[in-house]
């Protein structure tokens, strides 16, 4: 993994980027290449055509890996929607976003071609694929064909590709880091929907971040304070392919409770090789062993890092911020991650936040279970499904809920949702036993609710 290749000759640093082109496909071991963003220099100034062309350019300068078969996936950097840096594009619809997707998303070339599984308006530009073991997710932080400075990702559509996905490794990759080390634009211009992004991926069992925008090597944990360094995820800036910048050596954006620690730091050409050996994943740092690009390159490995993955259930619902109705049904969902063999889950509930627990079922792992929800009132209700052979292989949902009793007393609320409508009118009438009075009483309250989070319920009643 690289990027930055941006440079001056073409919009390209040439000389680098096909040294790094020669350098990976020489490399046997080599599956695919991440290069999320600023492949050129795409100026304002530059034509749809100028750019585009630089586009073209940068394909063949990395011709040895198309040519060899090695996958290279790509990703849009705040360089590649120049034509929007100062002013708007003259005809919207006409952008270097559509000079992208004739590169990058056409069927004229199929070896460039992206994969087009994204959200709508961003495919070929946000993406996810599989791998072997490992679900990797390119992200595009630029509203996709909207062409804007968005510095933000489509989270909706994250948050459902990593609910669905069962691989144990998890890769995410990006122009921007999410933590600021120099460029004064990046996702912390919006901590709160940059925590959502980083809280995903650590809810997912991911331990990485990938990204460049910054021109050099930076490997930074990122400290979530809960004391345990084994499930922080790690941010590593590889935007060494073209013009290097200096750091000062500090992260001083809004990092909101993250503590950011600095593990190892280059003003260096290089790349970032991931191996991933069953569950054990290393991550090693190439370096050029010289900044003067007039003699040939030697890349050396230098910042190591490796982890283990560790496969478990992972809870999807009720993950928080769900109202539950005392007496209604809700069906808790998990999934297992593969390489866990579980044959049967222990599921718990706590109405503390977690300080107590109090057991549900003990079931088969099938990945769901319905909950009769029992009688009480908080706000700070969690569900935990876990490994009935080890409970550490365990998870819980990632904010607390509330379980709540209906203000009023409906008779003919049958499904125990403080709702009285067709739902129950459906129950009462497959019940054998009711009777006429029964229907009088649910045509008596018809229409009329008691669940306090909804606040149209007071103009039905």
């Amino acid at each position: 993994m690289t990027c930055d290749s941006r440079g001056y000759a073409d919009g390209i640093n040439q000389v680098v980027l096909a040294e790094l082109a020669d350098e990976f496909a020489n490399r046997q071991d080599l599956d695919f290449v991440l290069f999320p963003g600023d492949l050129v220099s795409g100026m304002h100034s530059s034509s749809n055509d100028v750019f585009e062309s630089q586009l073209r350019i940068w394909t063949k300068i990395m011709g040895p890996l198309y040519n060899a078969g090695v996958e290279v996936y790509v990703g849009r950097g705040n360089h590649e929607i120049g034509d929007n840096w100062r002013t708007p594009p003259d005809d919207p619809n006409h952008t270097f976003a559509e000079s992208w997707l004739n590169v990058f998303g056409s069927d004229s070339d199929p070896n460039l071609k992206l994969p087009g599984n994204g959200p709508p308006g961003e495919e070929y530009m946000t993406y996810s694929l599989t791998h072997k073991n490992a679900f990797v997710v390119m992200l595009d932080q630029y509203a996709g064909i909207a062409h804007r400075l968005d510095h933000k990702v489509n989270q909706p559509w994250l948050d459902a590709q990593l609910a669905a996905n069962t691989k144990p490794h998890v890769f995410v990759t990006g122009h921007e880091p999410a933590f600021k080390a120099k460029n004064r634009d990046g996702l912390d211009m919006y901590p709160d929907k940059r925590d959502a992004l980083w809280q995903a991926i650590a809810n997912n069992a991911g331990r990485t971040y990938f990204s460049g925008h910054d021109h050099f090597y930076n490997h930074a944990r990122a400290d979530d304070g809960d004391g345990d360094p084994n499930n922080d995820v790690h941010q590593f800036i590889v935007g060494t392919a073209g013009p290097l910048y200096t750091w000062t050596g500090t992260y001083p954006g809004n990092n909101s409770h993250y503590t950011l620690e600095s593990l190892y730091h280059a003003r260096r050409h290089g790349y970032l090789i991931g191996e991933v050996n069953d569950l054990d994943v290393t991550l090693t740092w190439f370096q050029r062993h010289t900044t003067v690009t007039d003699v040939n390159g030697v890349y050396e490995p230098n910042d190591t890092w490796t982890y283990t993955a560790v496969p478990k259930p992972i809870l999807l619902s009720p993950n928080g911020g769900e109202a539950l109705a005392v007496g209604s049904a809700h069906t808790i969902t998990w999934k297992t991650l593969e390489g866990a063999e579980i044959d049967f889950v222990n599921i718990d509930y706590s109405l503390d936040a977690g300080w107590t627990w109090r057991r549900i079922e003990g079931a088969p792992n099938t990945g769901s279970h319905n909950w009769n929800i029992p009688p009480a009132d908080s706000n700070q209700c969690l569900v935990r499904v876990s490994d009935s052979a080890n409970a550490y292989l365990a998870d819980t949902s990632d904010r607390t809920f509330t379980i709540y009793p209906c203000p009023e007393d409906f008779a003919a609320d049958l499904n125990n949702d403080c709702y009285l409508d067709f739902l129950d009118f459906v129950l009462l009438a497959d019940d054998p036993d009711a009777d006429f009075l029964d229907f009088a009483a649910l045509a008596s309250q018809w229409l009329h609710c008691a669940n306090p989070f909804d606040r149209s319920c007071n103009l039905q009643q």
